[in-house]
């Protein structure tokens, strides 16, 4: 349930400071497997399905299904899903995606633009008018999750999918009490559900939010309608979904509301699979680093680049000498992921110091490429970004004066909201698993029929024709998901992701390196982080604390900083989970303490 960090950082990171305290974080083993999630009660759906003899697949998808039900304004069935799949030793990994794609009837010119607007959305992009890209029927995409969960079950899964969906269907069906941080999140969204009659009944009865525990317990979220949707699918799998009443349903209520969604875009909707290999970064062979670079099946390694020979030790985020591998499915914010680690290497192996200087520059810079160049195509021009030879390059026009600085940023970081959870199986199969409604509650939209909450997958999209990421039929958009395994040196292994909209990527990179570096995975998600957009720093103000010369050095390095306390209902810099354990040790947990988490428990 509920857990707090204490007042310190954590070692392992630039920040310095204390230890998480307060006893054994993690834990909960079903043999020796584990289930991270952001509920526990999503986290014990996963769980039961490890006891029952099931993959970590079977896990992944049963905690994925529950998770939409427990926390249906951040992801569910209504949105996309990605995951990361590598079976024990194998030299690559399987990603099956599905995106949020645009209807086939959208165009790049369906959204007119407020003139001299702010910027707004994921990634700051022009306003729109009446914020039809983000709220509304012309916000909502054709959801992937329900064929990406259901190809990865179909794949690697050992259970039936009526099994894995049980959990899913009860906690719908029967009901489930409303905790503190969904009371919060409907709070802050009430303005704008109450526009909506389907989402007010289910979200505001009696025009009120669903409370959460206080003197007793909360309100109790009961979902009929979906329970009969996911009882569809576990039944007949994804064609119930894709090909059957819900599809029907949903494609005529936004067709009378102006929604462009259509029951063919539902029909020939397809998951992606893809046989990855790793990003390495950082890895010192000979005096030579080994690049990764990105083919026509996904990320590829290959290229050899030249390095220097200085390396650093454990606790500076430095990504020294042993290397990281990333796998992850490309095409998302594991790209800019992979970037930001491999100019942090670069930067280190040039003799730049570690610290939050260095990081509010990397992250600036990954950020302002990802704007610039990275599409959904693959493969593109942009999967350069990923790789040692032109982190090489930027860091050495850093070093002879021909980067200008950070530049502004088009609008402040929404934080979005997706849901990510991971699992270990006791054969050692691992998944990492992000799934996502994009906005948080998406389009604000509840199917009336169905009580599926519609994503509002349109956001992802640059509302101007003529950019990389501009409106395209059938596009998958620009989403900031990073689901990642990872292995470290001397055979460390983990799994990460997180939640929280583009700073999803800060977060996944600093947590990698510190994990990387030594930290145990708990203390690299505990310890302070900051968040970089153009001019703009948000950081922790845990690290501010702990070394007073932080902000002014981020000021001297041409930093805008602002100070921030992340807080139980907050979404400075993200939301994380993961799994991880080195060479010949016992999986652990890494989760965020300060918001609602699950660990998978096995009964008695």
């Amino acid at each position: 349930m509920p857990g707090r960090a204490d007042g310190g950082g954590v070692g392992g990171g630039w920040a310095g400071g204390g230890r998480v305290g307060g006893g054994r974080v993690g834990g909960g083993r079903v043999g020796s497997g584990l289930v991270t999630a952001p509920d526990p009660r999503a986290a014990e759906a996963g769980a039961a399905m490890l006891r029952a003899g099931g993959s970590a697949v079977d896990a992944a998808v049963a905690t994925a299904f529950a998770t939409g039900v427990v926390e249906p304004f951040m992801s569910g069935v209504g949105g996309g899903a990605w995951l990361v799949i590598r079976e024990p030793g194998a030299p690559t990994a399987t990603t099956v995606s599905g995106p949020i794609r645009a209807p086939a009837l959208a165009t790049p010119e369906m959204f007119p633009l407020v003139p001299s607007g702010p910027g707004t959305g994921l990634y700051g992009w022009p306003a729109v008018r009446d914020d039809a890209n983000i709220v509304g029927p012309l916000s909502v995409g054709v959801p992937g999750a329900v064929a990406a969960l259901c190809h990865a079950h179909a794949r690697f899964g050992r259970l039936p999918l009526a099994q894995v969906l049980a959990p899913a269907i009860e906690l719908a069906e029967d009901g489930h009490e409303t905790n503190w941080f969904a009371s919060a999140a409907i709070c802050t969204d009430a303005r704008t559900l109450r526009r909506f009659r389907s989402s007010a009944e289910l979200f505001l009865p009696d025009g009120l939010p669903l409370r959460g525990p206080s003197m007793g317990p909360g309100d109790r979220l009961v979902q009929p309608r979906l329970a009969r949707v996911l009882r569809e699918i576990a039944a007949g799998g994804p064609d119930a979904f894709y090909r059957g009443r819900a599809a029907r349903a949903i494609a005529t209520t936004l067709a009378a509301a102006g929604g462009l969604l259509r029951e063919a875009d539902f029909a020939g909707y397809q998951a992606e699979e893809r046989q990855v290999a790793p990003i390495e970064i950082g890895t010192i062979v000979a005096g030579a680093t080994v690049a990764g670079a990105v083919g026509a099946g996904g990320i590829v390694a290959g290229g050899i680049g030249t390095d220097g020979t200085g390396t650093d030790g454990i606790g500076t985020s430095a990504l020294g000498a042993g290397g990281l591998r990333l796998y992850g499915p490309a095409a998302t914010g594991v790209i800019t992921v992979a970037e930001a680690l491999q100019l942090v290497a670069a930067a280190r192996r040039r003799g730049l110091p570690p610290g939050p200087a260095l990081w509010a520059r990397v992250l600036s810079h990954a950020m302002d490429d990802r704007l610039r160049e990275v599409t959904t195509d693959e493969p593109a021009p942009w999967t350069r970004l990923a790789t040692a030879e032109y982190a090489a390059e930027v860091v050495d026009g850093w070093l002879a004066g021909r980067d200008p600085g950070p530049r502004e940023a088009g609008g402040p970081p929404k934080a979005g909201c997706t849901s990510h959870m991971s699992a270990v199986d006791g054969d050692g199969m691992t998944v990492a698993l992000t799934q996502t409604v994009l906005d948080l509650f998406g389009s604000r939209i509840v199917e009336p029929e169905t009580g599926i909450l519609l994503n509002d997958g349109m956001m992802y999209f640059d509302p101007r024709p003529g950019q990389v990421t501009s409106v395209v039929p059938g596009a998958a958009g620009l989403s900031a998901v990073s689901p990642l395994i990872l292995e470290g040196p001397g055979g460390a292994e983990a799994t990460l992701g997180a939640s929280g909209g583009r700073r999803i990527i800060s977060a996944v990179a600093q947590i990698a390196a510190r994990w990387h570096d030594g930290a145990g995975l708990q203390e690299a998600v505990s310890a302070p982080r900051l968040h970089a957009e153009g001019r703009r720093v948000w950081l922790d103000r845990r690290a501010a604390a702990a070394d007073e010369r932080t902000a002014g050095e981020l000021a001297a390095a041409g930093f805008d900083v602002q100070i921030v306390a992340e807080e139980p209902t907050t979404w400075h810099f993200a939301r994380p989970n993961g799994i991880a354990r080195r060479a010949g040790g016992r999986w652990a947990a890494g989760v965020d303490l300060m918001k609602p988490y699950g660990v998978g428990v096995p009964t008695p």
